[in-house]
Parts: structure tokens; sequence; C-alpha cells
């Protein structure tokens, strides 16, 4: 579990957790400081490590117990159901071709609106009320809200640390080099809501905006993404952010979000591949100024 500066949500997830059939397992907890805790004591036996940056917060976790056996990473606004581990083991055990999987989404609040937890709650429990289905379709993709792989089949691959902060398509370049050692799969039987939770915080519309451009065009230059996909993965959001920032709502915000595509096009273009470079970016001007703008969990839209 990555999380930062949610400490209410990381403890509603840790609960939950708690709550699963399948109770052999190690909880991580990898958070920048202790403020992005969980307010009293946690579960005997969490380990608790401190990064910043969700690709290096989840390699930091991955460190702190390398005798896993299976992985599972969640994000801290799932709602897990209560069989998710147990259904996940039985399946790798039943697909040893398969080295990681993905669960079913009911209900993505990162998609559209947040959705609230009695209505997260009621969907898991309906959807517990059918028998095990046991279906699955091949993925190439792990959402990176919800996913599972087996620690000892995926040749030590690590998440890519030089994505820093929102480590845009972290999840999407693990993916890809997980599949140089198995097959990927989708399970209907693994079963999450994602609430999408905002975080009422101010986003840094330049820093993402510059990310989404140079993140795709990285991993392409590293040999993890086809171009087809760099394409697919760029062009568009780069389009709506220029659409949008005609007029409307979002215009003022999505322009900070064209000023940082431009950046990283500039970038691109010298041959100059540096997802850090985020890092020195300004923070958007109303995040400066201490106004409120839109925030969001999981991929932005």
């Amino acid at each position: 579990m990555a999380s930062a500066n949610r400490p209410d949500l990381l403890g509603e997830v840790v609960a939950d957790l708690q709550r699963q059939t399948w109770r052999d397992f190690t909880l991580v907890l990898s958070v920048p400081d202790e403020s992005s805790l969980p307010a009293g004591p946690l579960p005997e036996g969490t380990v608790v490590v401190h990064d910043r940056g969700l690709a290096a917060q989840r390699n930091a976790g991955l460190a702190a117990v390398p005798e896993a056996t299976h992985v599972f990473c969640f994000d801290d606004d799932a709602v897990v159901r209560e069989d998710f581990l147990e259904r996940a083991v039985l399946f790798f055990a039943a697909h040893p071709e398969v080295v990681a999987l993905t669960g079913q989404v009911l209900l993505d609040g990162a998609a559209g609106d947040e959705i609230p937890r009695d209505e997260a709650d009621q969907a898991l429990a309906a959807s517990s009320a059918a028998p095990p289905s046991g279906r699955w379709t091949p993925s190439r993709e792990l959402y990176g809200c919800n996913f599972a792989f087996r620690a000892d089949a995926v040749g030590g691959e690590r998440f890519d640390a030089r994505l820093p902060l929102y480590s845009w398509l972290e999840d999407h370049d693990f993916a890809r080099r997980l599949m140089r050692h198995g097959a990927l799969a989708k399970v209907d039987d693994c079963v999450i809501v994602h609430r999408g939770v905002k975080s009422g915080g101010r986003m840094a519309h330049e820093r993402l905006g510059y990310s989404q451009v140079m993140n795709p065009a990285y991993l392409h230059h590293v040999g993890s993404f086809p171009l087809w996909l760099t394409v697919y993965e760029t062009l568009p959001r780069t389009t709506k952010n220029v659409v949008r920032a005609v007029r409307g709502p979002e215009a003022e915000w999505r322009r900070e979000r064209v000023r940082g595509n431009a950046r990283a096009m500039g970038d691109v273009l010298r041959r100059r591949f540096t997802p850090e470079r985020i890092l020195d970016l300004p923070l958007s001007r109303d995040r400066r100024a201490g106004r409120l703008t839109p925030d969001s969990s999981g991929r932005p839209r």
C-alpha cells in the first residue's frame, strides 16, 4: 500500500484488509512520513517504510519483504472484497503460466464521479452473493488500483524510479515488463471498487502536463513502450488539453497542462528524455496563490 497525505483513507483500506478470508500475508505501508499513517495502532506485524513518489514507494515496499511469494498492490481508495486475496492465490495456483493479474473493478470513480463508501459496500455485497465464475481473460495491462504478481516469477522487476511524484504510467510500464516473463490476466473473481477519491489538494497541472508527454516518450526510449502505444498514451490527452484550454470551466488549468505538454515536447525534440524534470517545474499558479484547483485519484482525466 503506497499512500501520501490521506491517513483516513489508508486507515479504511487497512481495516478492510483485516477482514480478508486469506490471512497469511504481511501488510506493508509505504508513506512519505508518519503523518500519512492512519491514527491509532496498526495491525500486528505491519511493516512501515518511507519514500516519496509512487514508483519509489512501491519499490521501498518490495524491498521490505524480500521473502514474499506473491505481492498485491492496492490504492488507498480501493474497497477490496473480502475474498480478493484468496481468489487470487487460488487463481495463481491453477494457472502457473500467469505471472500477474488485475481484478474486476465493479465501479471506478477515477473515470467519473467519486464513489461513496456505502455505494461501494453495497456493490461488493451484491457481487459476493454470486458463486465464483472462474472467468478470466488475457490482459496487457495491470490497473494500478489493484494488481498482484508472483514475486519469484518476474526476474526481480521493479518500478521505474525515474518516474517521480505521480509516476504517470508506472503501472502500464511495469505490466509491459512483466509480460516478458509470462502471461497477464484479468480475473473476474478478484473484485474491488475504486472510489476515485479526490484528495482535496492542489494539482500541479504543468507538472502533470509534462509527464503526460515525457513519460510515454521516455518509456519508448528505454524500450518498454512500442511507438504505437506511445502515441496512444500521448495524443488523446494532449488534444483534450488543447481543446478544453480554449474556453469553459476547465480552461485555466488546462492551459497549465498545455504548457507542461509543450515543455516536454521541446525536450523530446532535443532528445532529452527526462521524466524527473517535473521536480524542477513550478507548481501551478493557482497553488502558489493558495486557490483550490481540481485534483484527482488514479490517472487524472
